[in-house]
């Protein structure tokens, strides 16, 4: 994982490989993504005659595979053309860093963009998350989706941030802004100063990836590989694929690297300016079960090390990421994959490493993504850095708010053509109280389905019992706990924190014990039963 002077990371990530192991004495190491190599790939056709839709989306990333789909989802006609196979370049290579905390750090955002901007920059990543739960659910997508916590903290054996001041700082700001951040003394397994911030997750991408790309394809709406577009025609709105015209009426470019598409090679050219690549590398290993907690751990180093960790049956997995560097100016690469396995080593001892890859990331001048129109019905999202899986789902919402005319709250914060930011007429909540992710926060908290007598031990969800929405645990021992699914702060619906054994609230961040009493505020009062 990464960190600039401006937003950068691992997540959503354009890969180049690396084909051989560093020590000969290990086991050949495969330097196919981890997962790329656990899931199997659906086969698309690719275009093969003339066609005409209401939108044409350009690259089948996680960006592109969710526009097309909240696109379909609308009503409208879509072609989503990838020039090679869905998800296996920029989603394929990712780390699958999950989270809406930024590189950039909260009190850092504040000051650059003041407050309102900021939390909102927070507020779009929550969201975005939840935009994936979502989709999972309704499409009943077995993606690993799990809500887990995530932890920023003072290096373990590098050079960063280690005042214990400014994780207070961000923790209390974080917590001002509605997201559930606690200080720590000592963050778990690391023992170094830090950051909790609940409601975090992690998920296969490409399992959710796959899922959400087999649901596109109908009547009038189409997923094509193999289908490079070679021209654009901006006066007849047409894009040549595979010497194949496709009329579209919006144009969604969601390449990573944007295209020039329809705003011309100038224009195109002095965007690339504002943009800058780096090249970052991600090792992943089995290690024993219980060795690191099932949890997000990214470091304050420079570059910072981002650590996640899976529990996979009988043992582990761990995904390590850093080691950046600005592409093309580095040589000797490889090392630092070894310098990634020992550092692996040295937090999870009896590391198996079993693969390699690598990824660009792409940083913007003032560290926020550019997302939104940049010609007349084209749109494109750019500038990911380390959130590449949020950012880029992100785009895909805004890009359907736009293609239907609806207000969005983030055009102008994220906007391409922005000047800069600052804070103060920017009356943020007011403005946006009617945008669905503000009229509770709680737009997915929908009863899960199945019955008290499906619920596992160990096993927390929720269920529509009598007509009530209720948190229901089932403890290793056989004995259900039912309680409330309301949060008592402001009527928000808890969430299940499988890593915790918590019930969570998305709004404002209280937390529950099992038996609904409280564990952190804003709530005062335990769930009822």
């Amino acid at each position: 994982m990464i960190h600039f002077p401006t937003l950068t990371s691992l997540a959503g990530c354009d890969l180049e490989v690396m084909s051989e192991p560093l020590n000969p004495s290990q086991p050949k190491v495969d330097t196919t993504p981890y997962w790329l190599a656990s899931t199997t790939s659906p086969s698309f056709p690719n275009v093969s005659k003339a066609l005409t839709v209401d939108a044409l989306v350009v690259g089948a990333g996680i960006t592109g595979v969710t526009t097309a789909y909240l696109l379909q989802r609308a009503g409208m006609s879509v072609a989503l053309v990838e020039r090679g196979r869905i998800g296996r370049i920029d989603t394929g290579h990712t780390t699958a860093h999950l989270t809406n905390v930024t590189d950039v750090r909260l009190n850092e955002l504040v000051e650059n963009f003041g407050r309102d901007h900021a939390r909102a920059v927070w507020d779009a990543g929550a969201a975005a998350i939840e935009q994936i739960e979502e989709n999972s659910k309704r499409e009943k997508i077995d993606c690993e989706f799990t809500r887990v916590p995530g932890y920023l903290h003072a290096p373990v054996a590098s050079d960063g941030e280690t005042d214990p001041k400014k994780f207070r700082d961000d923790a209390e700001l974080a917590n001002e802004f509605g997201f559930d951040a606690a200080y720590l003394d000592s963050v778990p397994h690391m023992q170094r100063p830090g950051v909790r911030f609940s409601n975090q997750a992690k998920f296969h991408p490409l399992k959710y990836l796959f899922g959400l790309g087999q649901r596109i394809p109908s009547a009038n709406s189409f997923v094509f590989e193999e289908s490079e577009v070679g021209e654009f025609d901006e006066k007849k709105r047409r894009a040549k694929v595979n010497g194949h015209w496709i009329n579209y009426g919006l144009a969604i470019l969601a390449t990573h690297n944007p295209l020039t598409g329809e705003s011309g090679v100038i224009s195109g050219m002095t965007f690339q300016t504002k943009l800058a690549l780096y090249t970052s590398y991600v090792v992943g290993a089995r290690i024993p079960r219980g060795a690191v907690p099932v949890a997000s751990f990214w470091d304050t180093g420079d570059p910072y090390l981002y650590l996640r960790i899976d529990r996979k049956g009988d043992e582990d997995y761990a995904i390590l990421g850093g080691e950046e560097h600005k592409t093309g100016q580095v040589e000797h690469t490889e090392n630092r994959y070894q310098r990634l396995e020992e550092k692996l080593r040295q937090l999870a001892p009896g590391a198996i490493i079993d693969h390699h890859w690598s990824g660009q990331v792409i940083a913007t001048n003032d560290g926020l993504p550019f997302i939104g129109e940049s010609s007349p019905g084209q749109f494109i999202g750019t500038g990911f850095a380390g959130n590449g899986m949020t950012f880029g789902t992100l785009t895909a919402m805004m890009a359907a708010d736009w293609a239907a005319q609806k207000k969005n709250p983030w055009s102008e914060l994220f906007s391409p053509s922005r000047k800069k930011l600052k804070g103060g007429a920017w009356d943020y909540l007011k403005e946006n109280a009617d945008y669905p992710y503000y009229l509770l926060k709680t737009r997915l908290a929908l009863p899960e389905g199945g019955s008290l007598s499906a619920l596992a031990p160990g096993e927390g969800k929720i269920l529509k019992l009598n007509g009530r929405k209720m948190a229901v645990y089932r403890d290793p021992g056989g004995k259900v706990e039912k309680r409330s699914a309301v949060c008592t702060h402001m009527g928000c619906i808890v969430r299940w924190n499988d890593a915790e054994l918590t019930w969570d609230c998305p709004c404002h961040g209280s937390r529950f014990r099992t038996d609904g009493s409280v564990i952190s505020g804003p709530a005062e009062s335990p769930l009822v039963s």
